[in-house]
């Protein structure tokens, strides 16, 4: 998902990318809220096999073609849309999953654990791909005990069809190792049955009757929002036209990104433990987007680097704090339609910012960074907002 957006950014297609982003993105309106009934209404260890095997065999499938005939644009945009729409259903039914495997008093430290892991997966993919994405050539020699010894690292560069098959063993990996789960739950989850219209209505008629819980996972949700457009369709563009960086940088965005997420998971708990979720979460949304100010005014790439660790930190931070939050408040057996629901509203405000900046000034020389000031204000204009109905969520 790296190697797709920075594919097209050198064949100066990035403007075209974030058309097919925006298209898959307006996609997701109706497949998301599908998937939420799905969540709800199967056990989610299966739903996860399901899925781990469905990605697995298309992402494979492609890397098989590109061996044999070379990939095309509708190829590569197969395995974007799979990934992302994998995306849909993944993360409502691991934080529901999670939510009924454990006790309330462990919320904030499962959901601190699950982006510890989560991120550290994305370290390491974040440095992986800083050296397969453009190949490390590098020579030099040591000194010892008087006698010089060449050093030569060579790796070759990878062409995407080569990590497409690295990434589709790893849903094999996942399959098998989910397979193995051995769980009992700590909560009843009465499983509601009928037709797929009559659940998806059990969702809309709970964040009717809950309005705050509604406003909160919407605007909450906007930190997210700006990471995941700035990771997606701002950052190959950003690199490419504005920094003059090669694929090392955006690499090393993602290393220094993912590092930066990791690390909320160690220190959000533990700084914010003492303050109310709803005030600590506003506390984050104005600090990231005072961030996106930061890297749409500069042009150096090492400040560009500590924004990504800053948007990382931010972004995980506020998630762990949302989920969190949600955990408490929203029952189990409507958790999968409840976040579905709240991330087809999401998905409708990312497909609008999408477009906008798929619009083709923003691929003209350092254009991008209007993007940037853009995503800051929204994601202030958020917290603002959020702050405003401070005294309701506190004691909701």
């Amino acid at each position: 998902m790296m190697a797709i957006p920075w594919h097209f950014a050198q064949h100066q297609r990035g403007p075209a990318f974030n058309l097919l982003y925006g298209c898959t993105t307006f996609l997701t309106v109706f497949w998301g809220l599908y998937a939420g009934t799905l969540v709800d209404r199967f056990p989610r260890r299966r739903v996860f096999l399901a899925t781990s095997l469905t990605q697995g065999v298309v992402v494979l499938g492609v890397a098989a073609y590109g061996w044999l005939a070379g990939l095309s644009v509708p190829a590569i945009a197969l395995v974007f849309v799979v990934t992302f729409f994998g995306y849909q259903i993944h993360y409502p039914n691991l934080y529901a999953f999670a939510q009924e495997i454990s006790e309330p008093h462990a919320y904030p430290r499962i959901t601190s654990q699950i982006e510890i892991v989560g991120q550290s997966t994305s370290l390491l993919s974040g440095g992986a791909a800083a050296v397969l994405l453009e190949g490390v050539h590098w020579q030099t020699s040591l000194s010892v005990m008087g006698r010089v010894l060449p050093v030569n690292l060579h790796v070759p560069r990878w062409e995407l069809h080569h990590l497409f098959a690295f990434d589709g063993l790893t849903y094999v990996v996942a399959f098998g190792l989910i397979a193995f789960i051995r769980y009992v739950p700590h909560r009843r989850v009465r499983t509601e049955t009928g037709s797929l219209l009559k659940r998806l209505r059990s969702g809309f008629n709970y964040l009717r009757a809950h309005p705050l819980i509604l406003f909160f996972g919407l605007l909450s949700f906007n930190v997210f929002v700006a990471a995941s457009i700035q990771l997606q369709a701002l950052l190959p563009m950003y690199v490419t036209n504005h920094l003059r960086q090669g694929g090392h940088a955006v690499g090393l965005a993602e290393l220094t990104g993912s590092f930066g997420a990791m690390s909320a998971g160690i220190l959000t708990r533990r700084l914010l433990a003492h303050r109310p979720v709803p005030g600590a979460l506003i506390a984050l949304m104005v600090l990231s987007g005072a961030n996106f100010f930061l890297a749409g005014l500069t042009r150096l790439p090492w400040v560009f680097y500590v924004f990504s660790m800053l948007n990382g930190f931010f972004n995980s931070g506020t998630r762990i704090l949302r989920v969190t939050y949600l955990f408490d408040h929203v029952p189990n057996e409507l958790a999968g339609r409840v976040n579905s629901i709240l991330g087809m509203l999401n998905v409708l405000i990312r497909m609008t910012f999408i477009f906008l900046f798929s619009q083709a000034f923003f691929g003209r020389g350092s254009n991008i960074t209007h993007a940037y000031l853009i995503m800051g204000g929204f994601v202030l204009l958020s917290g603002g907002v959020l702050t405003m109905s401070y005294r309701k969520l506190v004691t909701e």
